[in-house]
């Protein structure tokens, strides 16, 4: 642990000092034979932080013909962290003589092999440490300080009796600390000090040490006079690309609160419907009589288009409700086939009508050519898809045109949705790359999940993007009116003797817009006799014994076998 020399206690460190110095005998401990050679370490730090270290070797006896030494080149922290270390201008003398060096550097460490082969004398090892200087940590009520920690002894293949050493500074040190040993086990060293008046440098003796064994001298200087030069490098880890602190919790809220706003804005600006306080009715109920109301349907909107005006989507029950719709108009009629056995289910085809009620728009002419062809067989509802699937995206998107065309939308909800997705989802890749350079590279990895938070709130607002225009929003209010009487208009006031003609008319709405129940109820309840029902509906054919109250079974297994075909295509 290092120790800190105040004004106060530096008369006191002198007198420790010469203490340890008595008892260093005492203190030593047990090494195997060291042969007797000594080191001294003479070092000087620079105000750039650097560290200029001179080792002076001298061997008891002979010189052997090789001796390497190893410096590590980073030190590992707590934090998965380590510093790392720059060791340069390694030079080795003996007797004035430059002597030859191989210096490789593996593994996070330097090795340097001195050749002393014909060599007297000591051996003298010179290099330039950069890494050394770290900031120390703060001290309130003190100047800053730098904190110089460096092994002075370490990786060397000889062993040694006696190491001593000292380190010039530019200015007085604050504290100092020597440990050594084997590296997993570092114990105070023999002596230690500086600081104090007699003493103002670090210096430092120990010994005996194995090889490899290592001494780590520390020591704090001003801040003003040595700069520190210290480079730390992080390990990867997960839960450090994902720190959860102040700094990362800012910089995450940050970009949630702007871009949230920024999503925000972009929806009442482009994809919120145009307001309009009128409404636009959609059919009613016009009284014809006392107690009686016929169905009207007014603006010539049809079935298809309430579906996609009221969710901006053409869904397969838009489809379905048109083909009701175009077989109660009189343009075709839906023939429910006989069954080949009691649990055979239901099936269907169509036959094409000479002509029908009102014209045709283009996507219901698409529809009608593909279910009843005006040559060749019609299709049969049980393999639908495969004459709807041909035609089903130009019937999309000609319903999409025609929604455009009556003014309800400014733009296709089709194009308007798939222009939106399509930036979505280039901001979702964007902010998957960004995450992964965060993770990779820095502590912010909860920055990444914020800006991919926000591209999935892109790609979900994407589907609320098409906007309706005023005429779109009051045909949408007429539409919300007219779902309501659907749900409460009586169904026995419609005029007498047109029940059967009125109900369907009805009903291709009421499938699109909820009530479908009651209105269907209200056609069984118009059968008025026990005699087969096959071919009192203009729209509908069944078998020759099938009754109006076996409808709802029959409507039912229609629209839910065209959904579940249009569904599975």
């Amino acid at each position: 642990m290092s120790r800190l020399f105040t004004r106060p206690s530096r008369l006191l460190a002198a007198g420790l000092l010469g203490a340890t110095l008595g008892l260093g005998g005492l203190a030593a401990p047990a090494h195997a034979e060291t042969g007797g050679n000594t080191m001294q370490v003479d070092g000087r730090v620079l105000p750039d932080g650097r560290l200029e270290v001179t080792e002076t070797i001298t061997f008891a006896g002979d010189l052997p013909r090789q001796f390497e030494q190893r410096f590590a080149l980073t030190e590992d922290t707590l934090d998965r962290a380590h510093y790392s270390f720059d060791v340069d201008s390694v030079t080795a003398k003996a007797g004035g003589k430059d002597l030859g060096l191989t210096i490789t550097t593996q593994d996070e460490a330097k090795t340097v092999a001195v050749n002393t082969s014909g060599a007297k004398g000591p051996v003298t090892i010179s290099y330039v440490v950069t890494g050394a200087a770290r900031e120390a940590a703060p001290v309130a009520g003190e100047p800053a300080r730098t904190e110089v920690t460096w092994n002075v002894l370490q990786g060397l293949d000889v062993p040694l009796s006696q190491v001593s050493g000292g380190i010039d500074t530019p200015g007085a040190i604050s504290f100092v600390n020597c440990e050594s040993g084997p590296v997993q086990r570092l114990s105070p060293c023999t002596t230690f000090g500086g600081g104090t008046h007699g003493s103002p440098q670090p210096s430092f003796t120990d010994g005996p040490r194995a090889a490899g064994e290592v001494i780590t001298l520390d020591f704090a200087v001003p801040g003003s006079v040595v700069a520190p030069n210290a480079r730390i490098e992080h390990k990867w880890s997960l839960d450090r690309a994902f720190s959860v602190n102040r700094n990362t919790l800012l910089a995450s809220l940050l970009p949630l609160l702007l871009g949230g706003a920024l999503l925000f804005w972009l929806h009442r600006r482009a994809g919120r419907d145009l307001e309009e306080h009128q409404i636009t009715p959609v059919a009613e109920f016009t009284p014809v009589g006392p107690g009686e109301s016929s169905f009207t349907v007014l603006h010539d909107v049809r079935p298809g288009h309430v579906g996609t005006v009221a969710d901006e989507r053409v869904d397969p029950i838009d489809v379905t409700a048109t083909l009701l719709d175009l077989a109660v108009r009189g343009w075709l009629r839906i023939v429910e086939l006989p069954r080949d056995g009691a649990h055979k289910a239901l099936d269907w085809t169509f036959e094409r009508t000479a002509g029908g009620e009102g014209d045709l728009r283009p996507f219901e002419l698409h529809l009608l050519d593909a279910v009843a062809p005006a040559e060749g067989p019609a299709a049969v509802v049980s393999t639908i898809s495969e004459a709807v699937t041909p035609v089903v995206e130009r019937v999309q998107h000609e319903l999409y045109a025609d929604v455009v065309r009556r003014g309800w939308f400014d733009r296709s909800p089709e194009q308007t949705r798939s222009r939106w997705t399509m930036l979505g989802w280039a901001t979702l890749v964007l902010a998957i790359i960004a995450t992964i350079g965060l993770v990779t590279f820095t502590t912010f990895g909860l920055v990444g999940f914020a800006l991919t938070a926000l591209a999935l709130g892109a790609l979900l607002i994407a589907q609320e993007m098409p906007r309706r225009t005023t005429h779109g929003s009051a045909l949408l209010a007429g539409l919300s009116a007219l779902a309501s009487q659907l749900r409460t208009q009586p169904t026995a006031q419609l005029p007498t003797g047109r029940e059967l003609a009125e109900l369907s008319r009805i009903l291709p709405y009421a499938v699109v817009l909820g009530g479908r129940e009651r209105w269907v109820d209200a056609l069984v309840a118009a059968d008025d006799d026990d005699t087969p029902d096959g071919d009192d509906l203009d729209w509908y054919r069944a078998p020759g014994d099938w009754h109006l109250r076996d409808l709802p079974d029959s409507l039912n297994a229609f629209i839910v076998s065209v959904q579940g075909q249009l569904f599975g295509r």
